[in-house]
């Protein structure tokens, strides 16, 4: 325990909070004359648990983004916080919550930005919580996220047969990652982080470019709202929810979405699904006699902001949009007109140049809105309404394109590639599902995007469960039920497969990541007349389980415009390693690799790691280790290389895959992987590109495996990742020759195998296309 001169407490409140720069008091709280403010207090705390509560309004300026940080600062010579959470808000916000403090603490800090005038601090006190009270929490709260995720039998059941083989210790760690996974595995958070990674995955903003633009926007002084108004065709709701969620990934955060449409009272609750609850949204609707103009009117008068862009449906905005928009604000407040570029041709790679006739996407104030609101509902009409009687000469347009039309691809690819040519073939009905942005429909993405350019006329099986915010909806083929016999590809893992109807003019392309079907399964699959694995070692395991029917193999892939290697290795060895850990985790084993980190590098400051985990992911356990960094997010294509990038060696600490998209990936990026040479992963890595670990096969049996997996050695995997550590132009060498073993697997070339797959069954035409 450290020297101190202050006094150990145990509870803080705000009376002990001394204002900064910035703050001066006020007759109701505090006057904020700063967009940035501290609050701090010595707080000499010991480690254990304590509840939290912060509560704060801001009364001027509702539209405009708030953020709030809390920090322990820690008593010790480790430079990483004791504990640290953030808050957005907009006029007002109440959280409480526990925070575990594992090492003593020196101070706490309140930074608050962009609050400008009047502050109330509601509430604010930190006070430790006994035993037997956290003991109480951790059970309720691991009891209620149990029921909501449904899995409250399996739950009890597991922790049943811990404490009956005496692991108290595991079986308490578990029961205490309740009170902090219940803040990020509200029920949602897996949603709002899906459909982020689907925005995400049409938008590739540098991940520098990003960071630079969130420092301008907090150090901005008096950041400008601005109102973005989406007008609503109610027989077009997908197009306005891609454009709503354009809106709320801004980089930008002062805005204020304006949904207005009119329709029966049941179009309500479609409208409040668009974006989710976000107090920045307003959704006004009126009844359908009324109007959509008199919607309009009504959203537009109830926003405090000045100014507003006029959003078409089916426009997006790329996320530096509004920060782009705000900075010529700051520059000239009184401009009268503000244009977006918007994107309209894609031919050598670059965007062709925009004349002045083109469709812009305006900026205007509010109060030159004419009450003649335009019947259609497109860029053109919607940017003349915008413009209003403005003169050319008081007409602003930014340089840079901020603007794209809703496409049927990737906006990463559409900037290097032309559009694909619409090619009669053969109909192919597509039996997939996206339910979220997983290995699976990652492959249903890419082959939503190839299978037409291969001769595929698509069309989508009725029974398909495909959530249409993750996806363009121009990429989607028609639903249309299939008759009997129609050609048919079924992607999914082996237990959903079967039921859109198997048989010998279907195709059914799965994988899994033991080396043993469930027995039900079998019969089922055998209906098809083709079923696709993506490794050699998947098509031996299905043929031994039983499958009887024609096996081929078409392995997964990457897009090498994105992956690939790029600069040097970094400095400090760095170890990687990703994963979604729902199901507690079962196969990923990322809490092991930490563990087994920190018993090959006890003490060397010279080594770092990091965890990539989705965001609705349990937490793990860092040991307060400034070595360890832990992201939970849903990464950008661009950003996620970047990830795979920063790293040395990718460590894979799991039991099994079907085929390995991170590994693949990283390899492609040029880093070798430490992991066990076994299952699907096969099919690309061998001893001679990295580090193979030793394992044993081990029977597995829960509820949602059997048969055998690779457990790999504790030992060997500490050695491995000695390996790497003590030789970097060894790990270098190893990451070259992975890269060009990964070259092999690109989406082109796992398409091609696949597209000949089909063809030999006879699911499409048998003549090449050129364009292929």
């Amino acid at each position: 325990m450290p020297e101190t001169s202050t006094p150990l407490i145990d509870t803080l409140t705000s009376h002990q909070l001394v204002p900064g720069t910035g703050l001066e008091t006020a007759t109701s709280g505090w006057s904020v004359t700063a967009p940035h403010v501290r609050f701090t207090t010595e707080a000499p705390l010991l480690p254990g648990w304590y509840e939290v509560r912060i509560g704060a309004t801001s009364a001027e300026r509702f539209t405009i983004r708030k953020r709030l940080e809390i920090t322990f600062d820690s008593a010790d010579t480790n430079p990483r916080p004791a504990g640290r959470e953030a808050f957005a808000w907009n006029q007002s916000f109440h959280e409480t919550f526990m925070l575990k403090l594992t090492r003593p603490t020196a101070g706490v800090r309140l930074d608050i930005w962009h609050a400008e005038g009047t502050l109330k601090l509601d509430a604010f006190g930190v006070r430790p919580i006994s035993g037997t009270a956290i003991v109480a929490r951790a059970f309720r709260e691991k009891v209620r996220l149990t029921r909501a995720y449904r899995c409250f039998g399996p739950a009890l059941l597991r922790g049943g047969r811990m404490l009956l083989k005496g692991k108290f210790s595991e079986f308490g760690a578990k029961l205490f990652k309740g009170l902090t996974d219940s803040r990020g595995m509200q029920l949602g958070t897996v949603e709002v982080g899906e459909v982020n990674g689907a925005w995400w995955r049409r938008h590739a903003l540098p991940a520098e470019e990003a960071e630079k633009i969130r420092h301008a926007v907090d150090a901005m002084s008096a950041p400008p709202p601005i109102a973005v108004l989406l007008p609503i065709d109610n027989n077009k709701l997908d197009p306005a929810r891609l454009s709503a969620h354009s809106v709320r990934r801004q980089l930008y955060p002062h805005w204020q979405l304006l949904i207005a449409a009119s329709g029966s009272n049941d179009l309500m609750h479609h409208l409040e699904r668009l974006v989710g609850t976000d107090p920045r949204v307003t959704i006004v609707r009126v009844p359908k006699w009324s109007g959509r103009a008199s919607a309009i009117a009504r959203a537009v008068s109830g926003t405090d902001c000045e100014r507003l862009i006029v959003l078409p449906p089916g426009m997006e905005l790329a996320e530096q949009a509004l920060f782009h928009v705000a900075e010529e604000l700051k520059r000239n407040p009184e401009a009268a007109l503000i244009g977006c570029r918007v994107a309209s041709g894609f031919t050598t790679g670059l965007p062709t140049e925009i004349d002045a006739d083109a469709p812009r996407i305006w900026l205007t104030k509010t109060r030159n809105l004419s009450d003649a609101v335009p019947p259609e509902l497109s860029a053109k009409s919607l940017g003349q309404w915008a413009v209003g009687t403005v003169p050319p000469e008081h007409h602003t347009v930014l340089a840079p394109i901020l603007v794209y039309p809703i496409d049927d691809r990737p906006l990463l690819d559409r900037t290097r590639v032309g559009k694909a040519p619409i090619i009669p073939g053969k109909t192919l009905y597509l039996a997939a599902d996206v339910r979220g942005i997983g290995g699976y429909d990652h492959v249903t993405f890419a082959l939503l995007k190839g299978l037409p350019s291969a001769g595929a006329e698509l069309r989508m099986h009725p029974v398909a469960v495909v959530r249409s915010d993750l996806v363009p909806p121009s990429l989607l083929p028609p639903i249309v039920p299939r008759r009997v016999g129609a050609p048919m590809l079924a992607v999914g893992p082996p237990f959903l497969v079967p039921r859109f109807g198997l048989d010998d003019a279907s195709a059914a392309y799965t994988m899994w990541e033991t080396d043993r079907l469930d027995p039900k399964w079998i019969p089922q699959l055998n209906k098809a007349g083709l079923i696709i694995v993506p490794s050699q070692w998947q098509a031996d395991c299905f043929r031994a389980d039983g499958i009887t029917t024609k096996l081929a193999v078409a392995p997964l892939g990457f897009d090498p415009l994105v992956y690939h290697p790029s600069g040097k290795f970094p400095e400090v060895c760095t170890f990687g390693t990703a994963g979604a850990l729902t199901a507690g985790g079962l196969r990923k084993n990322a809490q092991w690799v930490i563990d087994l980190f920190r018993r090959a590098f006890p003490t060397e400051e010279d080594v770092k790691i990091r965890i990539k985990i989705s965001p609705g992911s349990p937490s793990v356990e860092t040991y307060d280790d400034p070595r360890i960094d832990v992201i939970r997010a849903v990464l950008p294509h661009g950003e996620l290389a970047d990830w795979y990038r920063s790293l040395t060696a990718y460590v894979n600490g799991s039991f099994g895959e079907g085929f390995g998209l991170h590994l693949i990936e990283a390899m492609a990026c040029g880093r070798p992987l430490v992991t066990p040479c076994h299952s699907g992963l096969t099919a690309f890595f061998d001893p001679g590109i990295g580090y193979a670990v030793d394992y044993k096969l081990v029977s597995v049996r829960n509820d949602i495996y059997t048969g055998q997996w690779a457990e790999p050695n504790e030992d060997a995997m500490i050695a491995q990742m000695y390996a790497v550590y003590t030789n970097r132009a060894e790990a270098e060498r190893l990451g070259a020759l992975a890269a060009a073993r990964a070259k092999n697997f690109t989406w082109k070339a796992a398409g091609q195998q696949l597209v000949n797959a089909l063809r030999g069954h006879g699911l499409l035409s048998n003549t090449p296309k050129a364009h292929e």
